[in-house]
């Protein structure tokens, strides 16, 4: 596949959730928690095939639909401020190319009822891919399923 045109969108997400800086942190630095509620849609499960939660870390996961892979993220970790903030890289290739890559920035402020997860995706699509729409769906998907997570029990 040529790269012959790509698109270079920024889309920030801000989600409130009932619970703290710390906890909310907590379900990125997990991978086990990741796994979980970083799916980019219910019909998709991650698996973590590499994690490494420190700066200069990289993490592996693959997109799985039933027992086939569909997708491979690579993310390397750039700057982590424990419960408040977290800068890395993901290249998201399908089984066949590299669909694109994404600068994601993610910060946690504290509010009285929680947090504020203000979360900003600079997202360059190769090719005209449909990743630009599938990043987008794909993280408010996610943050939906953190904030259920999040929910007090």
């Amino acid at each position: 596949m040529s790269h012959e045109t790509i698109r270079h969108p920024t889309v920030t997400i801000e989600k409130a959730y009932a619970a703290s800086p710390a906890r909310v942190f907590g379900a990125w630095a997990d991978p086990e928690m990741r796994r979980i509620w970083g799916s980019p849609s219910d019909e998709i499960d991650l698996r973590i095939d590499a994690a490494d939660f420190s700066v200069g870390g990289e993490d592996v996961s693959t997109c799985m639909m039933g027992d086939d892979a569909i997708a491979i993220v690579r993310g390397r970790y750039h700057d982590i401020v424990t419960d408040r903030r977290i800068v890395y890289t993901e290249i998201i290739s399908s089984m066949d190319a590299i669909e694109g890559a994404c600068l994601v920035s993610a910060e946690f402020q504290s509010e009285a009822q929680g947090t504020r997860l203000v979360l900003t995706l600079q997202t360059a699509a190769l090719d005209g891919a449909d990743l630009l729409e599938g990043v987008q769906e794909g993280w408010e998907s996610a943050l939906l399923r953190l904030g259920d997570m999040m929910k007090p029990s």
